[in-house]
């Protein structure tokens, strides 16, 4: 046998092992690619109703955000009118307060001085008698 025929025989030797070694590997592989292909048009059927749900659900948040604002800007409308009643109150209420106490201090205090007044002359008429 020459040289290269031997060359020769180990070149097939060489190759069909690895033929074989890629028929091993090739036959878990192909599974495992179904498998991944069957994952994926299952994953596509749920995931595409999901998605279309997913989307009715972010509308039906959008306009329950949306009648919220509207409710607080409601809301703050409200309150601004409450505070403009009470500032309104206050002034009605409060002005003719302090004009009548300080009526009734001036008047308190005018009479203090009439009944001083009339003391000191009942004192001054007593002591001139």
């Amino acid at each position: 046998m020459t040289p290269l025929e031997i060359v020769g025989i180990v070149a097939i030797i060489l190759i069909s092992a690895f033929a074989i070694v890629a028929i091993i590997v090739a036959i878990p592989l192909f599974k495992l690619i179904n498998k991944i292909k069957y994952l994926i048009e299952k994953l596509n059927e749920s995931l595409i109703p999901t998605t279309e749900k997913l989307k009715e659900i972010i509308a039906s948040l959008n306009t329950e955000v949306s009648s919220l604002v509207d409710l607080t800007q409601s809301i703050s409308s409200i309150v601004e009118q409450l505070e403009k009643i009470i500032r309104l109150a206050r002034v009605l209420l409060t002005s003719p307060v302090i004009k009548i106490v300080s009526t009734s201090a001036a008047f308190i205090s005018s009479l203090k001085d009439v009944v001083a007044k009339k003391n000191e002359e009942e004192m001054r008429s007593d002591s001139n008698e």
